[in-house]
């Protein structure tokens, strides 16, 4: 790790004679060699459109970055010897618990080198690539919200606030069809029964847990409002600490709810502030958090995860507790600031900070509008695509999901999870679309494709994501938290009370991380621990068909050309991922209960040879027992019982819940010693939808 005090070691002497130098070179620098050498040298995407000005990152041979990485004033002559550039710096900041991880992704390799923004990066790559040392060359490009421009800025939100029944006193869940779909058209017009995450039950077993910590990687989250700033993660250290000082000794300064990566030029120690005062709306020192049209974004992504549940405020969320204080936290990673966006170096920073600070899940609605279509193109790779020939976020990235950074005691690794995009592509933006991440593609109220959304290979599962629809109101879409768009730049007298509607992958993605969070605080509850592969293909197995239903058109509108089209849906059958993703039996697996799918209304005939063994349920006098809750959730009248070996149950209401059958074996049959018995049981979990699965109930 380089040392704080000669991490930027700024040579103006140096950088004269090597700017006078470099100029003479250029002049007589033969182009061809250049092109191959820099085509050599190349890493990622070198186009420049999105770059960064004045900054370049490239990785240097270990022994170079041995000698940077100790402060050799010698190596850095070197490096900028004969370029134009003027400084270099490592790329990150990197606490030295974690530094077998750093190297193992070539992290400590990866330094940036900074020049007059006057200066194209072309040519200083040119320049870089025929120094020997340097083996990669990346421009620093910058990030991309996922935005289709349809997102609907706040409006007044509802005139009733009517909380659904049985469940958080929140008043405005009866409006977030999204968690709990009644099929209740009055309320949302396109609405589907059951066109949900189906996490009204999934509530009875958790409502989450404060060690779950979800970095949302995004713009910033206000900490001010009333349904939000009690579900942040704190620095304690930091928010008890003195203004101005790194008290928790961290690297960061003043990062009380987490960080603001694009409000700073460098991610040293010496950044001129970089804070982020929680998203408060205000002015702090040397960076003024640009609250533009569009910022509202982070706080709502972050609402949909972790609003406050049970404190009679505005909405509801999937894992925001129940009303005791026990929700996950929310760590801003702040990517976006306004119209600005995150460089390749500081969005890589975010992901070591989240990674070094405590986060285990990473919310990601943002990615790459770039036409990539397949992970060698994302990655450039070389003999290790994955690592070797990785763009430097790709790294970075790797770093955060790596088990030897887990960061909770359930969870062997971190997860990433990232929206598919808004491009109508039929395929998924990356970086979502790598194997070791998720994808989310989007659906609406009436549970078929948002007009929007992408598709196809890198998808990875479905969400409620919702769509505009003229005349609606916008209920169609996803309510939660927000922030004044009339106000932009100063306080709102109502700034921490702002509620508003949007759509989007960007919206579909936090579902996915939110029920995520659920599941690793049941795990907790249960004391179960899994490697991240094995949680993750739990969560991706435990959906609700959506394929059966891509039929026939739909009628979709269209805000940017303000008009209506018609989309064939048999184009996205097979393409939405594994399915729609459910709260409720992400839990049953994380518990290891079964669940099969029955049709709401119908009388569901299940045979019982796969959960109790073959022919047992024939064999053996079988006692079938239900608890209240899950009676009522189920709409059960008529007491469940097992004929022929199949369990019959009429569920009337959609919802879930768990059914025990019991039996015991060894019985006494009348011998005069009398022998005993020993009793045995097997929960079966029970989904009722509107719409069966395709293949006649079973999952």
């Amino acid at each position: 790790m380089i040392n704080m005090d000669k991490r930027i070691l700024m040579l103006a002497a140096i950088s004269a004679v090597c700017i006078s130098c470099t100029e003479g070179i250029r002049e007589n620098m033969p182009d061809v060699q250049a092109e191959k050498t820099l085509a050599e040298k190349i890493v990622g995407d070198m186009s420049a459109d999105n770059a960064m000005k004045g900054s370049l990152l490239i990785m240097v041979d270990e022994e170079t970055a041995e000698r940077l990485g100790n402060g050799d004033e010698a190596a850095v002559a070197d490096i900028l010897s004969e370029t134009s550039a003027s400084e270099v710096t490592s790329a990150l900041m990197v606490r030295p618990k974690n530094m077998a991880a750093a190297r193992k992704y070539g992290l400590h390799r990866w330094f940036s080198v900074s020049f007059d923004e006057d200066i194209p990066v072309r040519k200083v790559a040119e320049q870089m690539a025929l120094r020997p040392e340097v083996e990669s060359i990346q421009y620093n490009r910058l990030q991309e919200q996922v935005t289709d421009g349809q997102a609907v800025a706040f409006e007044a939100v509802m005139t009733r606030s009517d909380a659904a029944e049985g469940y958080f006193d929140d008043p405005w869940l009866s409006r977030q069809w999204n968690l709990v779909n009644t099929g209740d058209k009055t309320v949302v017009p396109n609405a589907v029964a059951g066109a949900d995450i189906n996490v009204k039950d999934a509530w009875r077993l958790t409502g989450g847990d404060p060690s779950v910590v979800v970095a949302v990687f995004d713009c910033a989250v206000c900490s001010m409002h009333e349904d939000l700033k009690d579900a942040l993660w704190v620095n304690e250290a930091e928010v008890n600490g003195t203004l101005n000082v790194d008290d928790d000794g961290n690297g960061f300064i003043d990062d009380k709810y987490g960080f603001n990566f694009v409000g700073c030029s460098k991610i040293t120690k010496d950044y001129v502030d970089g804070i982020l005062e929680g998203g408060s709306f205000s002015e702090v020192k040397g960076n003024n958090l640009n609250w533009t049209a569009g910022s509202g974004h982070g706080t709502h992504v972050a609402g949909i995860i972790g609003a406050t549940n049970g404190n009679g405020k505005g909405v509801s969320s999937i894992a925001g507790g129940t009303g005791n204080g026990d929700g996950v936290r929310l760590m801003t990673c702040q990517i976006f600031e306004g119209t600005k966006a995150a460089s390749d170096a500081q969005n890589a920073a975010a992901f070591i900070y989240a990674a070094d600070n405590g986060a285990c899940i990473a919310q990601c609605s943002y990615g790459s509008s770039s036409i990539i279509t397949s992970d060698d193109a994302y990655i450039n790779g070389n003999e290790d695509a994955d690592i070797k020939g990785s763009p430097f976020e790709n790294r970075a990235l790797r770093y955060f999901l790596d088990p030897s950074n887990s960061n909770h005691e359930c969870l062997e690794g971190n997860i990433a999870i990232f929206a598919a995009g808004n491009h109508k592509n039929p395929y998924s933006s990356y970086p979502g679309a790598l194997p070791y991440v998720i994808s989310v593609t989007s659906f609406g109220a009436d549970f078929l494709p948002g007009g929007y959304t992408n598709y196809g290979p890198g998808c990875k599962i479905a969400a409620p994501g919702g769509e505009y629809i003229e005349g609606s109101a916008n209920e169609t879409m996803i309510l939660s938290t927000g922030v004044s768009n009339a106000n932009q730049g100063s306080p709102a007298a109502d700034s921490g009370k702002n509620y508003q509607f949007m759509q989007g992958t960007s919206m579909a993605c936090p579902h996915v991380s939110g029920v995520a969070a659920l599941g690793l605080s049941y795990a907790k509850k249960l004391g179960k621990k899994f490697t991240r592969e094995e949680f993750t293909s739990m969560l991706l197995t435990s959906v609700n068909d959506i394929d059966s239903r891509m039929t026939g058109t739909k009628r979709y509108y269209d805000l940017a050309s303000n008009s209506w089209t018609d989309i064939q849906l048999s184009k996205y059958k097979g393409k939405m991922g594994t399915g729609a993703v459910d709260a409720w039996q992400f839990l049953m697996a994380i518990e290891g209960t079964p669940s099969v799918m029955v049709e709401a209304g119908s009388n569901a005939k299940i045979d019982l040879d796969g959960y109790m063994g073959e022919g047992v349920a024939e064999r053996f006098d079988l006692v079938v027992d239900i608890d209240a809750a899950s009676r009522k959730a189920l709409g059960i009248e008529a007491d469940p019982v097992v004929r022929n070996g199949k369990l019959e149950v009429c569920c009337k209401a959609v919802g879930s819940g768990k059914i025990t059958i019991s039996s015991s074996v060894g019985k006494d049959t009348g011998m005069a010693d009398g022998i005993g018995s020993m009793a045995f049981s097997r929960e079966i979990s029970i989904v009722s939808r509107p719409f069966a699965a395709g293949n006649g109930g079973w999952l």
